[in-house]
């Protein structure tokens, strides 16, 4: 095999509480990226753009390239390769649109180079992928992408990761506004963070972690919801890039939402619902953002157990 077509999903990071640790891949966006190997070892990158916002075009500086070099070397391979990335994940709202690029290049070029890699590997190159795109590796982004369904990093240097498929049928109402924010946006959210949270607080958001956790492991979304609804270090901090974020949040809640908080670094916000709320809840939170001015637009998105899966090889 020669040439490999591989897709990996979008992603929810953090998932309220679980910062830089927990993520979820969801399924309505996808980016492609195909690979193929070639005899000499000149790089070269295709990008077929399909978000509206720029790319990185030139692979030294792209995610996907970087991924699938480091795969490369923890291999011990040699290689050139001709590499097209057909993108599709929404860049620069809170999706891991970077992430899941770097994810599904890492996931093909093992596969090309025999599949020997663990995917612990595999998440430590597309790490170092994305960090090219956006400063730091995000693994609650990566991971993810290339399980699928809940991760948990349960070590952030080994990575050692914990992988959970969703056991319930639920709905995630995703609404981004449209607000205007620094173009190193990752940058400035991490920013907006403390560098120091007193004892108390601790307690609080270690509290709400581990409800978070048991609910992932449980199956329960109301303990799932009622954790990502409790942030008390990283929600307070970031909410300042939304305006009205806690009254958005309120009517949320209260239209029958389970749980509400930002999504990656933002600026969209989501809300855990049942299938059956989720339409009702998005035109809310659409209508409530109106009401203060501020436009946003909203789709109803879905879990999705498969990671990073080949689509097509040659």
């Amino acid at each position: 095999m020669k040439i490999i077509e591989v897709s990996a999903p979008a992603t929810i990071a953090n998932l309220g509480p679980g910062f830089d640790i927990v993520g979820l891949a969801i399924e309505n966006y996808r980016d492609i990226v195909r690979i193929e190997l070639t005899d000499d070892e000149s790089v070269t990158l295709e990008v077929v753009n399909n978000t509206g916002v720029a790319v990185a075009s030139k692979p030294e500086e792209n995610s996907a390239v970087v991924s699938a070099l480091r795969v490369m070397e923890f291999a011990g391979v040699k290689s050139g390769f001709k590499m097209k990335l057909i993108k599709n994940v929404p860049i620069g709202i809170g999706l891991g649109s970077s992430g899941a690029s770097a994810a599904a290049a890492a996931y093909a070029m093992n596969i090309l180079l025999g599949g020997k890699l663990p995917m612990e590997i595999l998440v430590k190159s597309a790490g170092e992928g994305e960090k090219v795109a956006c400063g730091s590796p995000h693994l609650d982004n990566v991971a993810p992408s290339l399980y699928g369904g809940f991760t948990m990093i349960l070590d952030v240097d080994k990575p050692e990761i914990f992988n959970i498929k969703p056991s319930i049928d639920f709905s995630i109402v995703l609404i981004t506004p449209k607000v205007n924010l620094p173009s190193n946006k990752t940058e400035y959210a991490r920013s907006l963070l403390p560098k120091m949270i007193d004892l108390e607080t601790m307690v609080k958001q270690t509290s709400s972690l581990t409800r978070l956790i048991t609910g992932i492991i449980k199956g329960d979304l109301k303990m799932i919801g009622e954790a990502i609804s409790s942030d008390y270090v990283i929600e307070p901090a970031r909410s300042v890039m939304i305006p009205r974020f806690y009254e958005v949040k309120e009517a949320a809640l209260k239209a029958g939402a389970l749980g509400f908080s930002l999504s990656g670094a933002g600026p969209s916000v989501f809300a855990l619902t049942y299938p059956e709320d989720a339409e009702n809840i998005r035109r809310e939170i659409i209508e409530k953002f109106h009401e203060y001015g501020v436009e946003s637009v909203g789709i109803i998105a879905k879990p999705t157990p498969i990671g990073a899966r080949i689509e097509q090889t040659d």
